[in-house]
C-alpha cells in the first residue's frame, strides 16, 4: 500500500506528520519506508532538510529515501531548469517505486509543497503532483492548517481531489490547539465536505494519533494483515 502525503501549501507540516505516521505504522508490525522522491534546498554538506529528519529519526538512509535532490528552495519544475544536467525520468521513479514495494509492505511518499505543484516541464504539457500520485499511489493523506483560512483552504484542496478524481483522502488538521476559531474550523470543513477531519497537535507523537483515523489508514485492509503476518 504506498499513502501519499500532500498539504494545502508548504511548510503546512507534511514531515512532522510523515515521520509520526511511520513511528505508528512500525509499532504496528508493519514494514514501512518512506520516500520523497523531489527533495529542494540543500544544507551544508549536501544535506537536505526533510531527508536529514527521515535519517536521524527513522533511522532510513538517503538511498532509500530520496531519488531527485536539488540545490535551490524552489518548486521541482524550477529546480530541474536549474540544474539541467537533471532530467525528469518517469519510469526511472516507477523503477525505483517497484523497488521500494518489494521490501516493504506500507511506502509513505512525501509531495513537494500543495498538491498542485508542477514537478516537471515537457515539452508541451506540465507533469504534476496530481500525476505522480495517480502513478504512485492508492491512498492521500491531506495535511491541513488549522488557523485562520484554514476553511478556504481545505474546500479548494477537496474540491481539486474530487474534480480530478484522485485516489481517496484522509484530512488532517495539523498544529491543532482546540482554540475556539480551529474547533470552528473543523466543525464548518465537516460539514461543507460531508467529510471527517482529524487532527493532530504540534507537541503530539505517533501515539497520539485518532483511533478512528488509524483505522482509515489500515484498519480495513485485509491484504495489508495478511502480508504483516507472514
Amino acid at each position: 500500500m504506498n499513502i501519499f502525503i500532500t498539504g494545502t501549501n508548504t511548510d503546512i507540516g507534511k514531515t512532522y506528520v510523515t515521520k509520526h505516521l511511520f513511528k505508528l505504522l512500525k509499532d504496528k508490525g508493519y514494514q514501512v519506508c518512506i520516500f520523497k522522491p523531489f527533495q529542494t534546498e540543500e544544507m551544508s554538506g549536501g544535506r537536505y532538510p526533510d531527508l536529514e529528519i527521515f535519517r536521524n529519526e527513522c533511522l532510513l538512509d538517503y538511498e532509500t529515501t530520496s531519488l531527485y535532490t536539488f540545490r535551490d528552495p524552489v518548486s521541482p519544475h524550477l529546480a530541474f531548469k536549474i540544474e539541467g544536467h537533471q532530467q525528469f525520468e518517469r519510469q526511472r521513479l516507477l523503477n525505483k517505486l517497484k523497488d521500494l514495494e518489494s521490501q516493504f509492505d506500507i511506502i509513505l511518499i512525501e509531495g513537494a509543497g500543495g498538491i498542485a505543484v508542477p514537478i516537471y516541464e515537457c515539452d508541451d504539457y506540465f507533469y504534476l503532483t496530481k500525476d505522480l500520485i495517480n502513478d504512485t499511489s492508492d491512498l492521500i493523506v491531506s495535511v491541513l492548517p488549522s488557523k485562520l483560512g484554514a476553511i478556504n483552504d481545505a474546500v479548494v484542496h477537496q474540491n481539486y481531489i474530487d474534480e480530478i478524481m484522485l485516489p481517496p483522502n484522509i484530512l488532517l488538521m495539523n498544529r491543532y490547539t482546540h482554540s475556539s476559531i480551529e474547533q470552528d474550523n473543523r466543525h464548518t470543513i465537516e460539514k461543507v465536505m460531508h467529510k471527517p477531519v482529524y487532527t493532530f497537535s504540534n507537541q503530539a507523537t505517533y501515539k497520539d494519533f485518532q483511533e478512528a483515523f488509524i483505522q482509515q489508514i489500515v484498519g480495513g485492509n485485509n491484504e495489508l494483515y495478511t502480508r504483516t503476518s507472514r
